[in-house]
């Protein structure tokens, strides 16, 4: 799941690219308001201590792309296919993931908040070190994806598919989930207690 610039990435100022079909460029300090991505390419791109706020993302491909210490507010991404992207720690409030499609994600050391995951297929991707609070997962499918120490509080998912995942070493706290949708991937005693004291089940020696 590592990878590298295939070169050096030149930096640019978002701002200044009327075309949005972009690649090898480093976009850094930047606050990015109120833009609309349409069927564009974005390949091989770097946004390090970027602001993202009220942007939408619509039917773009994100190949190759980091970002880094960067805030997300109110951004929407629908109907987008996403590979080989990174959130390294990022805040991810009100984020809407609308019918994407999304493979060898890594998040790590990031918080997502108050987001909405919807009709979306994941696959092959690790979240490490991630805090989820109050976001709304329905109709999705997460295959082989490694939630490496990860905390769920409050999560509600609604007809959420885990699929060979990896959540033994995470926690959960107040989150809503079927039991069914957790069948063939990896839990701890630990987190089957969570779980179950999350329903409301009291579990007695």
């Amino acid at each position: 799941m590592k990878w590298e610039f295939n070169q050096e990435l030149e930096k640019e100022y978002f701002k200044n690219h009327e075309n949005r079909t972009l690649t090898y460029l480093l976009f850094e300090g930047e606050e990015i308001l109120k833009e609309e991505i349409n069927f564009e390419t974005l390949r091989e791109i770097h946004f390090k201590k970027c602001k993202l706020n009220n942007v939408t993302f619509d039917n773009t491909f994100l190949g190759k792309v980091k970002f880094e210490n960067c805030e997300l507010n109110n951004v929407s991404m629908s109907n987008c296919t996403i590979s080989k992207t990174i959130f390294t720690n990022c805040k991810l409030i009100n984020v809407s993931f609308f019918e994407d499609v999304i493979n060898d994600l890594v998040v790590e050391e990031s918080l997502i908040e108050y987001s909405k995951i919807e009709n979306s297929k994941m696959n092959n991707s690790l979240f490490d070190d991630v805090k989820l609070l109050e976001n709304i997962h329905r109709h999705n499918k997460y295959e082989k994806i490694n939630f490496y120490k990860c905390k769920f509080i409050s999560e509600n998912l609604i007809d959420a598919k885990f699929k060979e995942c990896d959540l033994k070493t995470s926690h959960f706290e107040d989150t809503n989930i079927n039991f069914d949708d957790l069948i063939t991937s990896k839990l701890s005693l630990l987190n089957v207690l969570e779980l179950v004291n999350s329903k409301g089940i009291v579990v007695e020696e």
